[in-house]
């Protein structure tokens, strides 16, 4: 063969080549569709295509449902609740009402309507509580009842007035930054010294996705599509590669406190980030953390936190499937590291008996109020507690006995 003609041999075959890169990228890019967020992040598709398991069972948690638009009149609290009216008093109440355009909050005084507004967007995943908001422009304000799954019934949202119906408090970016992936904002001038938040309605990335909590991922899915033999994740921070505080920080940026202050969007935060950069470090931080959102704090005041050197919240918690609030299922994650063999057992195991297997949660992380949050029920004139099981996993004596207590009673009735 020629030296020319070998030549034009190399030369066709690497134009081949290049075009054939060119086309697969073009292919990439008109496949994906852009975030909201930048051209860091992914299309999010891409992560249902290559983790379709986790991505499958991950859609059906209460991070994934954590808030949501509301179209037409799909509430589901609403299919659970046969009362649709709210009591204040003898004058006053709020009815949940069908519109041919969605579901309103509507308040009457007297039998004469005062205020009635849809409800556009839903805050919780609807396995404890659900609170709601509308749109007033480029704002969103909470409605004054939120669904309540402990007593399967309306109540008044949490931080309201008990006798009196309250429209106009407005939900800001801070709610977003945990019960959503994403929201542009920005301030608008309300007053010679007031200013507001404003957003963009087809900005919001509602719920927690996959990015909120594994970073952006533009750059790890074009390398793995493009070498699908490479099984080890380029690109992309890697959970089981941060130390145990980086670990808690993942969760703790959520249900890290209600009394921290923001210095800058936890929008920003990424898997490896300095958490404590976020937030004003002289604000904040009560003596004692409350059971609502404050979970990391509490498990890390925990003696089973202090005295291991491995424990996480993804211990006992599976992100990625659905969690029913069961105590059984959870004791048995205490089970797994406290047994006789380890000398670590529970002492109070020959009082127990067979029940020790369901009643770890019960004594040593009970349900408490909420010093934040309470609620009004319908034609109650006094506020309801709002119950959490705490996460500072602790010896409560007085819960112990209840415990004990109760088992004794069974025991006689049997």
């Amino acid at each position: 063969m020629k030296a020319s003609a070998r030549l034009f041999i190399v030369f066709f075959s690497g134009l081949l080549f290049t075009v054939s890169v060119f086309l697969y990228q073009c292919t990439l890019d008109n496949n994906q569709k852009s975030d909201l967020r930048g051209e860091a992040y992914a299309d999010e598709t891409t992560c249902a295509n290559c983790h379709k398991n986790i991505h499958n069972s991950y859609i059906h948690t209460a991070h994934f449902k954590t808030s949501g638009a509301i179209s037409g009149n799909n509430v589901p609290a609403l299919s659970q609740i046969k009362n649709h009216s709210f009591v204040y008093n003898k004058d006053l109440k709020i009815v949940i009402e069908k519109h041919k355009d969605g579901i309103y909050q509507t308040a009457w005084f007297k039998g004469k309507e005062i205020r009635s507004q849809r409800m556009d967007i839903a805050f919780g995943a609807n396995q404890k509580a659900q609170t709601y908001g509308y749109w007033k422009g480029n704002r969103v304000y909470e409605l004054p009842l939120s669904y309540f799954k402990t007593i399967n019934d309306w109540g008044v949202s949490p931080g309201f007035p008990a006798n009196v119906v309250y429209y106009d408090r407005a939900i800001v970016s801070r709610c977003f930054e945990c019960h959503g992936s994403y929201l542009k904002k920005n301030f608008v001038q309300t007053g010679s010294l007031s200013v507001a938040e404003e957003f963009a309605k087809d900005s919001i990335i509602y719920g927690i996705d996959c990015q909120r909590c594994h970073g952006p991922a533009a750059n790890h899915v074009q390398f793995h599509l493009a070498n699908p033999e490479i099984k080890t994740a380029r690109y992309i921070t890697t959970y089981k590669s941060l130390n145990r505080q980086l670990k808690v920080n993942m969760c703790a940026v959520c249900h890290g406190g209600n009394d921290l202050k923001t210095e800058k969007s936890t929008f920003g935060y990424k898997p490896g980030d300095n958490l404590a950069s976020f937030y004003d470090p002289a604000f904040g931080m009560t003596p004692e953390p409350d059971v609502h959102g404050n979970q990391a704090a509490l498990l890390q005041r925990s003696k089973c936190y202090i005295n291991s050197a491995n424990l996480t919240c993804t211990t006992c918690h599976d992100v990625h499937r659905p969690e029913k609030p069961d105590v059984m299922i959870s004791s048995q994650k205490c089970l797994d590291c406290h047994k006789t063999e380890t000398h670590n057992f529970c002492k109070m195991a020959p009082q127990l008996g067979v029940a020790i297997k369901g009643k770890c949660i019960d004594c040593h992380m009970p349900a408490m109020p909420s010093r934040l949050i309470s609620f009004k029920m319908s034609a109650q004139n006094q506020n309801s507690p709002y119950l959490l099981h705490t996460h500072q996993i602790a010896v409560y004596p007085a819960q112990t006995q209840q415990v004990l207590s109760l088992l004794k009673t069974i025991k006689k009735r049997g």
